[in-house]
């Protein structure tokens, strides 16, 4: 995982929880908490750190997760503009995730673990993401999904009946766009 999703985990616990809550969670995981934005660091510190998070507020895991998904996409927004402007839709932008936007990551990270997007785009007030990757962090893509809905200002609903949590190879996010 890039340092990157690190201080930004950070960042969110701060200004949720505040500095102590960090510092209590770093501890917890024996880091020192620098985190370079393009070094990789191992998944499960990750885990770790959402985890003592969890022992902390006593947010679920996946609440939490979901949380730092939709914390993101503002940042990401800011950050990559390119990637957002000129996008004729909310759904338009979300089928450059895996076609644009994670080729682009992998030119500038060849070692980065990106999660996989394949689409079912049948109508067009909806879409479907089918969602891989050993991670299973679809909460995190939730997170990031209604994050990204808030900046196109686009409602939708979300529907996770297929999950890798319930022993699927993948998990299925059908949304629905309101008009």
């Amino acid at each position: 995982m890039k340092g990157m999703v690190f201080n930004l985990l950070n960042e969110l616990v701060e200004e949720q929880f505040g500095f102590s809550a960090w510092e209590n969670m770093l501890t917890k995981v024996e880091s020192d908490g620098v985190f370079s934005m393009a070094q990789t660091y191992p998944d499960e510190l990750l885990f770790d750190l959402v985890g003592a998070a969890h022992e902390l507020t006593d947010i679920p895991v996946k609440d939490l997760v979901h949380s730092l998904g939709e914390f993101m996409a503002p940042v990401f927004a800011r950050d990559y503009p390119v990637f957002f402007e000129n996008q004729p839709s909310f759904k338009a932008f979300l089928l450059t995730v895996d076609r644009v936007i994670h080729v682009e990551v992998r030119k500038l990270y060849p070692e980065a673990h990106l999660p996989e997007f394949d689409y079912a785009d049948e109508q067009d007030d909806e879409l479907v993401m089918l969602y891989r990757s050993p991670r299973q962090l679809c909460a995190l893509a939730e997170g990031l999904i209604m994050g990204c809905a808030k900046i196109f200002e686009q409602t939708y609903e979300l529907t996770h009946d297929r999950c890798m949590h319930s022993g699927s190879d993948h998990c299925e996010l059908k949304l629905k766009f309101d008009s």
